[in-house]
């Protein structure tokens, strides 16, 4: 069991108020999905890889009230202090590459964040390339990362990282990124990219369909 599990565990009915205030020493949510939905305002199925406990997935209820979304994680307590309306929300544990297998219909709108850091370096094309399989040809990827900065708030998010959810973390940086989105999406992919609050190591990027290298 990971020390982050095992806190998680311990802090008991305490977990879900703990957890809002270390999350957002990092990262402000509703910034996060506030972005999104200015880039993709209309969209009416979304896929969350990696969506965790459900945190950006009751903000992107509250953003998209009529949408249909589909939150997938490897973990077994996926959605699991997801707060709102379950009507439309389903949380499924499992792999974006079995969820491609099963071709479901195209999503116009998928959210990776803050997954890829998690994931080793070398699965990154395999993973991306599976989420473009399943991305509608007017769909829009949103991918939100942590780039790597020398500051104290860095070394905090790498220990955290490290430490509370026990996995060997990678970042990479702004170009690292550029590049492994151009190999899957193609070389004019990335339409816009955003700073999210409260630190410029939040960055995210809208990607659209296009042909690969």
């Amino acid at each position: 069991m990971s020390v982050g599990k095992a806190v998680r565990n311990a802090l008991g009915p305490l977990e879900r108020p703990v957890t809002k205030i270390y999350r957002g020493a990092f990262i402000n949510l509703g910034a996060f999905v506030d972005q999104v939905c200015s880039w993709h305002p209309r969209a009416k199925r979304i896929l969350e890889i990696g969506g965790g406990e459900g945190a950006v997935t009751g903000y992107l209820q509250r953003q998209y009230p009529k949408a249909t979304i589909l939150s997938i994680d490897i973990a077994p307590d996926v959605g699991h202090m997801f707060e709102g309306d379950p009507q439309g929300v389903t949380f499924r544990e499992q792999t974006i590459q079995d969820l491609a297998a099963s071709s479901p219909e195209p999503f116009d709108l998928m959210i990776l964040s803050d997954v890829l850091h998690h994931v080793p370096w070398d699965m990154h094309v395999e993973l991306l390339n599976s989420a473009r399989q399943l991305l509608a040809d007017n769909g829009r990827l949103i991918l939100k990362d942590w780039r790597p900065a020398w500051s104290p708030i860095h070394f905090l998010c790498w220990a955290s990282d490290t430490y509370i959810t026990g996995d060997e973390v990678h970042y990479k940086t702004e170009n690292q990124f550029r590049d492994l989105l151009h190999e899957v999406f193609g070389d004019d992919a990335i339409e816009a990219e955003a700073s999210i609050k409260p630190w410029r190591n939040n960055i995210a990027f809208l990607v659209k369909p296009g042909k690969a290298l």
